[in-house]
């Protein structure tokens, strides 16, 4: 595991500030000195900084993050109007989103959307009954998922943040920095971890693919630095509950959206997350934990 130095860890807790704070004003005429007073930084290295820890300028990392909040919004919002995402995701215009979609993506909005829902179907109501026929597939959905809505609280976290590949050794590197912090800290074993997942791997490339290693903290937990800490909000969440060995976490992820699909819930444009409960060690070799998909609340 590498260990930063504490100016290091200082640097990293403020670019995820950063991050977060541009993907809260996606619609927004963020400037360069918005984002670095955001983060505690001075605007004339705070570029420079920003690119050292996320491989990215701020300007690159912006207009990546809207265009793909675009394309997830024209798979999973069918009938927003094309005009009404682009300015949902800070563009003036769908013309000035349909020429930078086309140069990302190789296709206009229009044919993206039409391609494909997730990774389903070109048409909204095959992609229903696919999912809802998905049980009589060659590999079925589990019998013992238990799939209800509910209604989460917020979650004041302490977190660790990785770019990279969703899997095992980015999720291993987070938690175990994360554990490593919070054990001399008594709080192992009271308090809940959460892995947050912040990017459709379908739309991020994978070497850009925000995981969060999360642990909530007690009500007036002392804000030390260099960790980070965020509110992750709660509000209504499709709920799947699994119980898997190590090898289940990719099929638990497609059951889930399976369920989610043929009740024909639309997902709220924040991240999901994966809630911990026994570990292996502690429940015959299974992960305990619940896929938490937030949901769009009716206005």
């Amino acid at each position: 595991m590498q260990v930063l130095t504490p100016t290091a860890q200082e640097y990293r807790r403020r670019i995820c500030l950063a991050m977060n704070y541009i993907s809260a004003h996606l619609d927004a005429d963020l400037s360069l000195d918005d984002i670095a007073r955001h983060a505690a930084f001075s605007p004339f290295h705070f570029h420079r900084i920003f690119k050292a820890v996320t491989g990215e300028t701020v300007a690159e990392f912006t207009r990546r993050l809207r265009l793909e909040t675009a394309a997830n919004q024209l798979l999973t919002q069918r009938r927003q109007p094309i005009t009404a995402i682009a300015h949902a995701c800070g563009f003036s215009s769908s013309q000035n989103m349909a020429k930078a979609f086309r140069l990302h993506f190789g296709r206009t909005p229009t044919a993206y959307r039409n391609s494909k829902i997730g990774n389903i179907s070109s048409n909204p109501e095959d992609a229903l009954a696919a999912a809802v026929d998905y049980s009589s597939r060659n590999q079925p959905m589990r019998s013992d998922m238990k799939a209800d809505i509910q209604t989460l609280p917020d979650y004041d976290v302490a977190f660790v943040r990785k770019l990279g590949p969703y899997g095992k050794e980015i999720c291993e590197a987070a938690f175990g920095e994360l554990m490593a912090w919070a054990g001399p800290k008594g709080l192992l074993g009271r308090e809940t971890m959460l892995g947050v997942y912040w990017d459709n791997p379908e739309v991020t490339p994978p070497e850009k693919c925000r995981t969060d290693a999360c642990l909530t903290v007690p009500a007036g937990f002392p804000r030390e630095r260099p960790m980070s800490f965020q509110r992750i909000p709660g509000g209504p969440h499709a709920v799947c509950h699994f119980e898997i060995g190590p090898d289940g976490f990719g099929k638990a992820w497609e059951d889930a959206f399976a369920w989610f699909v043929a009740g024909g819930y639309e997902c709220a444009d924040r991240p999901c997350f994966e809630r911990y409960g026994a570990s292996p060690e502690h429940n015959g070799g299974l992960w305990s934990l619940d896929i938490c998909i937030p949901l769009k609340q009716k206005v």
